[in-house]
């Protein structure tokens, strides 16, 4: 039965964003199920980012036969972030559901989330992490990081783990959060902004099968990275310093002035993130220190290993 929300001007749209890149393999089961969905009215915005398999060919199959679904592909490839940022733009919804080319979802997936977010500008939901063949590797997400509704910036400048195929958003977060930041995971950003503007909500119920393989671009947090010889780890290094200082930048800029302990806070951990300089380091501990019940919300640690973690930053940066 297809679910349908009212509002004083009619039925309130959701607009499916689905990035596809080579992803033939498991984009079918991934369509079945968000065509499957018990809420209405739906549409689906497929931007295609130059693939070379039969990725089109599907969406374009499916597109025939459901008058939902519309299809564009790219002349140039825009990777992932772009690419879901174009797909938000070319939607109409009132709300905007990301979605991978190789999940699934529970049939009443969106129904839940449209329920939940009420005045919220995001919320977000649970996923079982399964294998390629869908078929459950034991632990949820929420095994792994620790989920809840956020309120405050502090809480998410530093980690996030709130992935773009479990939220719902609204339009307004959208163009608030425009133009993404290359930097910085489209859903980690928007997840931030949507602390300055009224909060995020956490749903605890598993409303994804969230498929684990070799060819994710993100795989969930706590996978094992591939070793690298010497030099590849050196540039990968310069390059994520470059990345966490723009992502710090960012943020700060982005925090209105009257949000004021949470600006300050930002301003300071932006000086600290300047460089390794001895004075710095000491600071940046010192910060973290201070604030790590905020900072490290996100991390499913013990104080003690909160603590370290702190104590850590006097040779890195996150």
């Amino acid at each position: 039965m297809s679910i349908m929300i009212e509002s004083p001007l009619g039925p309130r749209l959701v607009s499916v964003v689905l990035g596809t890149y080579n992803g033939e393999a498991y984009l079918r089961e991934q369509l079945d199920s968000v065509l499957a969905q018990t809420y209405s009215p739906l549409e689906i915005i497929a931007v295609d980012d130059c693939s070379s398999d039969a990725t089109v060919s599907i969406l374009r199959e499916y597109a025939a036969r459901d008058a939902r679904i519309k299809v564009f592909v790219n002349e140039r490839n825009l990777g992932f972030i772009r690419n879901f940022e174009k797909g938000c733009a070319l939607s109409t919804g009132n709300w905007i559901a990301l979605c991978d080319q190789d999940d699934y979802w529970m049939p009443d997936k969106v129904e839940k989330m449209v329920y939940a977010i009420g005045e919220y500008p995001m919320v977000y939901c649970d996923s079982l992490l399964c294998d390629e063949h869908l078929q459950p590797l034991g632990k949820k997400i929420s095994d792994l990081a620790h989920f809840q509704s956020f309120d405050d910036p502090r809480q998410l400048c530093v980690f996030s783990r709130m992935y773009g195929h479990a939220t719902l958003i609204t339009r307004h977060l959208f163009e608030k959060a425009s133009p993404f930041l290359e930097e910085v995971p489209h859903d980690g950003w928007m997840a931030y902004h949507a602390t300055l503007y009224g909060g995020v909500r956490y749903l605890p119920e598993v409303l994804v099968k969230y498929r684990q393989h070799a060819a994710n671009v993100f795989g969930v947090v706590g996978r094992k990275k591939k070793k690298t010889d010497r030099s590849d780890r050196a540039a990968k290094k310069r390059k994520e310093l470059a990345r966490v200082r723009i992502r710090m930048r960012a943020y700060c800029d982005a925090c209105p002035d009257t949000l004021v302990e949470q600006k300050k806070l930002l301003r300071a951990l932006v000086s600290s993130y300047r460089d390794f300089a001895p004075w710095n380091d000491i600071r940046r501990v010192q910060l973290f220190l201070a604030n790590y019940k905020l900072l490290l919300v996100v991390k499913k640690y013990s104080t003690g290993r909160k603590y370290l973690f702190c104590l850590k930053m006097l040779v890195k940066i996150k």
